[in-house]
């Protein structure tokens, strides 16, 4: 099947958050063996691996966790230039189209109030669909902005989780994304 737009863009998103949390890890060993080893003459030394530690650790802590609790250990995204309601019925009309129930949740915050987020699950898809306004200067300017819809991967089949984005690229059939 052709690809009809965009390629959906691969995270491994957990791989990436234990690289950086391994390798604070790391620094923070080698700075304390430099301490507990050399005593004061590495004084300078492993206050730098320490700093360097101390900044891995928290830099992950504050990006790459958060992105790992939204999106998912492995997930795919694409952007479209569709609204939070579009994009969730074009994905909701591909899921269901296969025979299968589907389901658009819209999250609230802590105050109630519901978030610029959808998200479209179905029976037996372990996929989930999280779709959310894209950060760009083009909706700030009252253009249409883009949208991003971010897959979330639980599919062990490779094939139907290929032929599923293939199908929802196909109804989305569109523009190019953002350039940064």
């Amino acid at each position: 099947m052709a690809s009809s737009g965009p390629p959906w863009a691969y995270a491994n998103n957990g791989r990436i958050a234990i690289a950086f949390l391994a390798l604070a890890i790391l620094f923070l060993t080698f700075g304390l063996l430099a301490v507990v080893a050399l005593g004061s003459d590495a004084a300078l030394a492993s206050a730098t691996l320490l700093t360097v530690a101390t900044f891995l650790l928290v830099f992950s802590t504050l990006v790459f966790l958060p992105r790992l609790a939204r999106r998912g250990g492995v997930s795919f995204s694409v952007y479209s230039r569709r609204s939070l309601d579009d994009a969730a019925s074009a994905i909701r009309a591909v899921l269901e189209s296969s025979g299968r129930s589907s389901e658009v949740r819209v999250p609230t915050s802590r105050r109630g109030k519901p978030r610029p987020v959808r998200i479209v699950t179905a029976e037996g898809i372990p996929a989930r669909f999280r779709i959310e306004s894209a950060r760009n200067p083009a909706a700030a300017d009252g253009g249409v902005g883009w949208t991003e819809i971010i897959e979330s991967f639980g599919s062990a089949d490779e094939a139907e989780a290929l032929a599923l984005r293939e199908k929802i690229m196909a109804r989305l059939g569109e523009a190019q994304p953002p350039e940064a």
